[in-house]
């Protein structure tokens, strides 16, 4: 079917391919959401059903970042706290993250410096956040904003997910992860 319909390469992929991407209206009003909270350096929430775009969003949205910008993509956040720190130490460049969470927690508080030094952004993608399973690593991911200057975050963080993401989010545990 390919050469009878002039396809190079086969349709409808189960890949997150942001060169197939359709921009809607919703779309376009979520990528450009997602676009500006990275500038800002802000902490977005993107829900969406299962199929929706969300993870091809995120493709989009890695591809309109020039080099200033230091992309985390974590796409399996079923880990405990110490796990999801010490994951998102070693994307971040921390080549033998510590092992006692203080220990941890300053060497990323010395590497975000760093990229802000150098004038780089990271930008931490958190993909199926829906399936982060304790809500103390919520608080972790919270505590992140907490790297920050007098004017600025040192760190910007997308948070994707189903719908029931949102649904958890509304409970009151989560009341200080919302008003970031």
């Amino acid at each position: 079917y390919a050469s009878c319909l002039g396809l190079n390469e086969r349709p409808f992929s189960k890949t997150p391919d942001p060169r197939v991407l359709f921009l809607s209206r919703g779309h376009r009003e979520a990528l450009a959401r997602m676009q500006y909270a990275v500038e800002e350096r802000d902490l977005v929430l993107l829900t969406g059903e299962i199929g929706c775009g969300k993870t091809t969003l995120s493709r989009a949205l890695m591809d309109t970042l020039d080099d200033s910008f230091k992309v985390v993509c974590l796409i399996n956040p079923r880990l405990t706290p110490l796990e999801f720190m010490n994951s998102l130490a070693r994307h971040l460049g921390v080549s033998e993250p510590a092992r006692f969470q203080v220990d941890l927690l300053e060497q990323i508080g010395k590497i975000l410096f760093e990229y802000y030094e150098n004038g780089k952004t990271p930008v931490v993608v958190i993909d199926e956040a829906q399936l982060v399973p304790h809500k103390e690593t919520f608080d972790e991911i919270r505590l992140l904003t907490n790297f920050q200057l007098d004017d600025r975050n040192l760190i910007s963080i997308v948070l994707m997910g189903q719908p029931e993401l949102t649904r958890r989010l509304k409970h009151r545990a989560y009341e200080p992860l919302r008003q970031r």
